[in-house]
């Protein structure tokens, strides 16, 4: 995992460095004696951030922008900290479209064209792949969640563009472990701030889909017990069904049907966990793709296939983008002489 801890003392620099996210077009009400400052932990599959700046930047997400960098695999969840994050998006205003504020206690509609203010104790998950104008507000946190993480268990119709509360009940421990993880610096090993994000995506698509009905507790328990065991074996031990259950004090029998009660299977499970720890991996440059399908347990075209269907690019592109983004983060941390960490 990357962890920058960046000071900026000009808006054309900060300019700059809110680019290498997303590139945008940036306008300034106050740039004399400008001073922010951004603290990101980024891994092969998450980034988490905060940004500390003036109020009265405009970031205008161009058509042009777009259409060079899409930005269409991933969303962003945004959380104002002391202040408001504004957005507006560029859709038709004939064409109102409402967006239904899916697990919170508020009430909203995005009308086409239409101005979004988004308070503290509010949170906004939204794409960026769409002309939109956004006012960050002076401090924000954001996460940045492939669309895979979301897409999977929403499918949304149309653009995300959705409120919630994170005040009370299941947003409120989402907005703590966001703070906690993002507090942890870079004290959190790679595998350790993936294994959190992903938590953290999991709770959000309860959110999203309001799917919080109540559920048995021991039953969820031995479901996280046994993906916790997968995880920290793959790779170094056996976790064929039989042996996880042995290893575990249960029958194989007894464990398919906890499973199947808490609402999965093994096979879903020890494959979802396979892929992740397959992510980890390939975050390095070696060992060779080959040799990580063995250790997870797959054959090296099923691999390839399966890593693509869950993760929306192969693990070659997947471990070249990353060797490229490591090679640029370099070059930005040399530019603003700053605290950088691996």
């Amino acid at each position: 995992m990357r962890f920058i801890d960046l000071t900026v003392g000009a808006a054309e620099e900060w300019s700059e460095l809110t680019n290498t996210f997303v590139p945008m077009e940036h306008r300034y009400l106050y740039t004399q004696s400008w001073r922010s400052r951004l603290t990101c932990q980024q891994s092969g599959q998450y980034s988490l951030l905060r940004w500390d700046e003036p109020e009265g930047r405009i970031a205008h997400r161009t058509p042009g922008n777009v259409k060079r960098v899409p930005a269409d695999d991933f969303y962003w969840l945004v959380i104002p900290d002391r202040s408001i994050f504004g957005v507006r998006w560029s859709d038709d205003p004939r064409s109102p479209t409402p967006t239904v504020c899916r697990g919170a206690d508020v009430t909203a509609r995005d009308v086409a064209g239409a101005a979004v203010r988004v308070p503290e104790g509010r949170a906004m998950v939204m794409g960026l792949d769409q002309e939109c104008r956004l006012r960050p507000g002076a401090t924000a946190y954001a996460m940045q969640i492939p669309r895979t993480e979301i897409d999977h268990a929403l499918a949304p119709a149309g653009p995300m563009r959705t409120f919630l509360d994170l005040d009370t009940g299941l947003g409120h421990v989402v907005n703590s472990m966001i703070r906690s993880a993002h507090g942890e610096r870079d004290r959190l090993s790679e595998s350790e701030f993936n294994a959190v994000c992903d938590r953290i995506s999991e709770l959000l698509c309860l959110l999203l889909t309001g799917d919080l009905r109540p559920q048995h507790n021991h039953l969820t328990e031995t479901a996280e017990t046994v993906r916790r065991y997968v995880r920290e074996n793959i790779g170094t031990g056996d976790v064929r069904l039989p042996a996880v259950a042995t290893a575990l004090g249960w029958s194989p029998r007894q464990l398919r049907l906890a499973l199947q009660q808490a609402g999965t299977t093994y096979r879903d499970l020890r494959r979802e966990e396979s892929l992740r720890a397959a992510r980890t991996m390939l975050e390095r440059p070696s060992p060779p793709i080959a040799e990580v399908a063995a250790r997870c347990g797959f054959t090296v075209t099923w691999f390839s296939a399966a890593f693509k269907d869950r993760f929306g690019e192969t693990p070659r592109d997947f471990r070249k983008r990353r060797q490229a983004e490591s090679a640029d983060y370099r070059l930005l941390v040399k530019k603003f002489r700053t605290d950088f960490r691996t």
